[in-house]
């Protein structure tokens, strides 16, 4: 599917099962496009999470929490990751409400649409992910829809994440909190996997995380 709006250009597609993939280069349009959504699933925001809010509500939140003079959410953050069931919620509250809103609803319906196809003609869960031009970045988001869509990867990251030595987990933790992360161990389960099993415990401040990357990256590479 391609997007030739006048707001966003790219395209979608299936690049792992039940994976669906925005390919988005500019920054600013990905991050526009995709706020409302990801934020819907895992703002640390309390008016933000799960809630209806405008995008305007939504910037000057972001904006006024973080104790910044402007929205910087685009140069902030730079991939997106969002499950078919917060999907499924997001859509009715912000049903074509911007245009932002229209794309995406043109975007959900194709995956929706595609992901039932593909299971013969039942529906079934599906995970829809933002990127650019970053591979790192790419294989970050691939792992967040792995996590979501095959449980038996779900399974054994979680062992894994279970595993570290509190001390470590709550370090980890800690950091992700303080990168904007909310404090959700469903969230942060799964961004611990997402960041171990692509390489980028650097993330964590420290070599001491790194050592425990190993077999994250193992498990990651075996589900691909």
């Amino acid at each position: 599917m391609k997007i030739k709006h006048k707001l966003v250009k790219g395209s979608v597609k299936m690049i792992k099962p039940f994976i669906y993939g925005v390919s988005i280069e500019n920054r600013y349009d990905r991050a526009m496009l995709f706020c409302r959504y990801q934020e819907f699933y895992e703002s640390p925001f309390d008016n933000i999470r799960g809630k209806y809010f405008t995008l305007n509500e939504f910037m000057k939140t972001y904006t006024k929490e973080n104790g910044y003079t402007s929205f910087t959410y685009p140069s902030d953050w730079s991939g997106y990751n969002i499950p078919s069931d917060v999907l499924d919620k997001a859509h009715d509250k912000f049903y074509k409400e911007t245009e932002y809103d229209e794309i995406m609803n043109d975007i959900y319906f194709y995956c929706a649409n595609d992901a039932m196809e593909c299971n013969d003609g039942t529906r079934t869960r599906w995970y829809l992910i933002g990127y650019g031009g970053d591979e790192s970045i790419l294989k970050h988001e691939i792992a967040h829809g792995l996590y979501y869509t095959k449980r038996s990867y779900r399974l054994e990251m979680d062992l894994l994440v279970s595993e570290l030595p509190k001390k470590v987990f709550k370090k980890i933790k800690k950091t992700l909190i303080k990168m904007g992360y909310v404090d959700d161990n469903k969230i942060i389960y799964d961004e611990i996997q997402a960041y171990m099993s692509t390489g980028l415990a650097a993330q964590f401040d420290g070599d001491e995380f790194k050592k425990y990357q190993d077999k994250f990256i193992e498990i990651y590479n075996y589900h691909q």
